[in-house]
């Protein structure tokens, strides 16, 4: 055998599969999309540009995408923390929701100085969205309580309560629809490059993605995360406290969850207009699918799915095309993704037929 031919890791192969699954998945997304819309459309053709280009089509429609990727970034971020850690806990949701109503009863406050002012409701909602996806951690390590149904539960514990707050104690009669008094000034985060649309939220963002993945994968805490995540017996074995990662883990997600409410409430509005959940924290299960709980690549997948939704918008506007078209295209996508068999046989041939060569040319031959 000729020793030049290039021998690569296994963790390569898997990595290059990932990207080709997800390229795979998104193809397959898009081809359904364009048969399914050519049931309803006028003019097809026109209808599937606006899809695949409509936000470049202005920079208003480019704020836009960046504008609805901010958020995605936290959720994203904080559910791919806790799925590493092994825990299905989807009260993601509930915690933004949460973090944006303490988010607005600290911003109601008069006389605070403004970079403090920012700080503490930054802090209120950390806080109030570890509570929230905190609990279900902790019912799970101390009474066996099922994660996935407490924290779907938890969801709406904080939807209604936080509904109440909003809607009697701080509740604007004068506002001439359901919402809270105006945010104090000294509350609202400042913007970025003169555009209102954009805000420092869109750092803090980003400072979140970064600092995850040192802890994830450059830090004891992060291994113990993933040891936990991928086998607990092990952990134990190893003595890593598995009940306290849990705990910990989940604090963390909810503390970011919930300063992602923080960040797109008082970034994008002078008072709280929420009525219902906001799908963020759902958005971020389906982020942390697509990037497999991979922090570092949450931004990219933020950006697709912010992308894609800036394109429902534009064919709402232009076409007769609805909506749920992008919901299908999303469910499509993750569905592919998430098969563990796709593509598996030939990613495995890929594996056995470089750990073959290697072995070949270690021998020699």
């Amino acid at each position: 055998m000729n020793k030049t031919h290039k021998v690569i890791t296994t963790k390569q192969i898997e990595t290059r599969f990932s990207i080709i699954r997800t390229l795979l998945a998104v193809a397959i997304a898009l081809v359904f999309a364009f048969f399914l819309m050519a049931t309803v459309s006028d003019n097809i053709l026109k209808d599937f540009t606006t899809l695949l280009i409509g936000p470049l089509a202005s920079s208003s429609r480019m704020t836009t995408v960046i504008s609805k990727m901010i958020p995605l970034l936290f959720t994203g971020v904080a559910v791919a923390l806790v799925y590493s850690a092994g825990q299905i806990n989807i009260a993601a949701e509930g915690a933004f929701f949460a973090g944006a109503v303490a988010a607005t009863v600290v911003a109601l406050i008069e006389g605070i100085p403004a970079p403090i002012h920012i700080i503490l409701t930054l802090l209120a909602g950390a806080i109030t969205g570890a509570i929230v996806m905190g609990i279900p951690a902790i019912m799970h390590v101390k009474y066996n309580v099922v994660t996935i149904v407490s924290a779907l539960m938890m969801n709406y514990v904080a939807l209604y309560g936080g509904l109440y707050v909003i809607l009697n104690p701080l509740r604007d009669p004068s506002a001439g629809f359901e919402a809270s008094f105006s945010f104090q000034r000294s509350a609202i985060l400042p913007t970025l490059f003169g555009n209102n649309r954009l805000h420092i939220g869109l750092l803090i963002g980003f400072a979140v993605v970064i600092l995850s993945s040192i802890l994830l994968y450059n830090r004891p805490f992060g291994y113990e995360i993933r040891t936990v995540g991928q086998n607990q017996k092990f952990a134990n074995y190893s003595g890593i406290s598995v009940n306290k990662t849990i705990v910990l883990t989940s604090l963390l997600s909810g503390a970011i969850a919930g300063m992602g409410g923080t960040v797109e409430t008082l970034g994008n509005y002078s008072r709280f207009v929420y009525s219902g959940f906001t799908n963020h924290g759902w958005d971020g299960i389906m982020l942390a699918v697509l990037c497999r709980n991979n922090p570092k690549a949450i931004p990219f997948a933020a950006l697709f799915l912010a992308y894609i939704k800036t394109s429902a918008d534009a064919l709402n506007l232009t076409s007769s095309i609805p909506p749920e078209i992008i919901s299908v295209i999303q469910a499509i996508i993750i569905i592919f993704i998430a098969a563990e068999r796709f593509l598996a046989n030939w990613e495995h041939k890929k594996i056995v037929a470089n750990s073959q060569r290697a072995l070949a040319i270690e021998k020699g031959e």
